[in-house]
């Protein structure tokens, strides 16, 4: 090896290129700034974990408090009128609040109707259109599945929000001379 040549190749001149490092200050500079990156990183992806980690915990936390059952005094207010008794005890908290759910709940109250015997088919749908042309809401309803059947059926006349109205409808229709009497559905 010549001293020109030592000159001219950098690499063969400084021994610890061999090795992989650098005598250079700027390339020292670089991979200190290099390795300081590298542990803001990692710290980083270490919070973010961390963080990842307790918020699942909370999370979970909060889920299983939610499932759990709370008294049915506190769980659904039922109206005071209304007395149910509630069956022996399910075995798990979530049969029991959908019990207790299910049995304070009243039933939705029957509609109320006057109900007039059918005549037949053309007779029922003239007696019809007679009742809608004074104000009532009335329907033709078969006994048969069918609509269209000669089979005996009744005409309803309503629903009624209350008996008072229901009442009233009745007096009226009485002085008209048509019989009706009081159904529930």
């Amino acid at each position: 090896m010549s001293t020109s040549q030592c000159a001219v190749e950098p690499a063969l001149a400084d021994p610890k290129a061999d090795l992989g490092q650098s005598s250079s200050p700027v390339q020292s500079a670089s991979t200190v700034a290099s390795r300081d990156r590298k542990s803001v990183l990692i710290g980083f992806a270490a919070i973010v974990a961390v963080g990842l980690a307790l918020a699942s915990w909370y999370v979970g936390a909060r889920i299983a408090e939610a499932n759990e059952a709370t008294p049915a005094s506190t769980a659904v207010n039922a109206p005071a009128k209304v007395s149910v008794p509630v069956p022996a005890g399910p075995s798990t908290s979530e049969e029991a609040m959908a019990e207790a759910f299910w049995y304070t709940v009243p039933p939705p109250p029957p509609e109320l109707f006057l109900q007039v015997e059918s005549l037949g088919s053309p007779q029922d749908v003239s007696f019809v259109k007679m009742l809608e042309a004074r104000g009532y809401r009335a329907r033709v309803v078969r006994n048969g599945t069918d609509e269209s059947s000669t089979e005996e059926g009744r005409i309803l006349i309503g629903p009624f929000i209350g008996r008072s109205s229901l009442k009233k409808a009745e007096r009226k229709l009485q002085s008209a001379g048509v019989l009706a009497i009081e159904a529930e559905y």
